[in-house]
């Protein structure tokens, strides 16, 4: 890949806050050849593509620039390479060819206009016989980088077995620590409710005395227990679940995508009916606890 003297600031484009802060209008256009793009799909087992010297194609890898991408060609802005103007072909498609840890676009040209480009980054796909052979190969490579240190022929390089594992990690720790302070604060939570509505009931074994008096029957007024517990119980509830549907869009737009797409639903489905049961578990539990009172009474 080959970076161009042009940078996403010089275009009538709006570059998201969350890009912004990064300083993604200051950063220079990023471009490969058409010959290394259909070597890269080859290996993807993709068909090869056709393109003119006068167009140019629009890569992107993450969510997060999809819609810096995209203006490019909805606003069907020409790019200038050595005063030969480039206009858009297609509209904006995803494709990844490096781990970048921030969202990147790539802009495809013919490979005539690749060469008075200063190279920025060299990629080498491998892709390996078997799992095996990926270990063995990620071994020498190892070896050579710790022998060669300063003089290695590349900055870094990953494995298709090392990103998932490293993904994998992440969402656990990520999971583990949502998981943890959740269940702390719902514990507490509950418990405090619990105490409250226990002590509640106490103070008013009088006024049930004085209901049952006036004909009231144990039905109705366990049925006024209930829907009181339950509503003081619901309240919290539904603030955490608005809460939580609101960070989790956030997070989702502005954080998550950032690092990738991940698929977080089956964790929160699983968060989400363990918390309901503890919390309900609690909820029964204090309603319990609280008719006994009054029924004693």
């Amino acid at each position: 890949m080959a970076e161009g003297k042009a940078y996403y600031k010089d275009y009538d484009v709006e570059i998201p806050e969350t890009l912004s802060a990064y300083g993604y209008g200051d950063s220079p256009l990023t471009f490969v050849s058409l010959s290394d793009y259909n070597g890269m799909r080859k290996l993807q087992g993709m068909d090869s593509i056709d393109l003119l010297e006068n167009n140019y194609r629009i890569l992107y890898n993450k969510e997060n620039v999809r819609g810096l991408a995209e203006q490019f060609h909805d606003k069907s802005i020409n790019l200038t390479i050595e005063e030969n103007v480039l206009s858009p072909v297609n509209e904006a498609e995803e494709f990844t060819m490096s781990n970048s840890d921030m969202g990147q676009i790539i802009f495809v040209v013919a490979d005539t206009w690749m060469k008075n480009m200063n190279v920025d980054t060299m990629i080498w796909n491998v892709q390996c016989v078997s799992e095996d052979a990926a270990k063995e190969f990620d071994t020498l490579l190892d070896n050579y980088q710790e022998k060669s240190k300063r003089e290695c022929a590349f900055a870094y390089y990953v494995g298709k077995q090392q990103a998932y594992e490293s993904s994998v990690t992440t969402k656990a720790i990520i999971a583990f620590l949502a998981i943890y302070l959740g269940i702390v604060f719902m514990i507490a939570c509950a418990a405090i409710l619990a105490i409250q509505q226990l002590s509640e009931a106490t103070d008013n074994v009088e006024r049930y005395k004085l209901l049952k008096k006036l004909g009231v029957e144990h039905r109705e007024l366990n049925r006024a227990l209930f829907i009181q517990i339950l509503s003081y119980y619901l309240l919290p509830l539904l603030l955490a679940v608005i809460h939580s549907v609101v960070g989790l869009t956030v997070a989702s737009r502005e954080v998550i995508k950032v690092f990738g797409d991940m698929n977080v639903a089956s964790t929160i489905l699983v968060t989400s009916i363990f918390i309901v049961f503890v919390y309900g578990s609690y909820f029964l539990l204090t309603y319990v606890g609280s008719k006994s009172v009054i029924n004693k009474g």
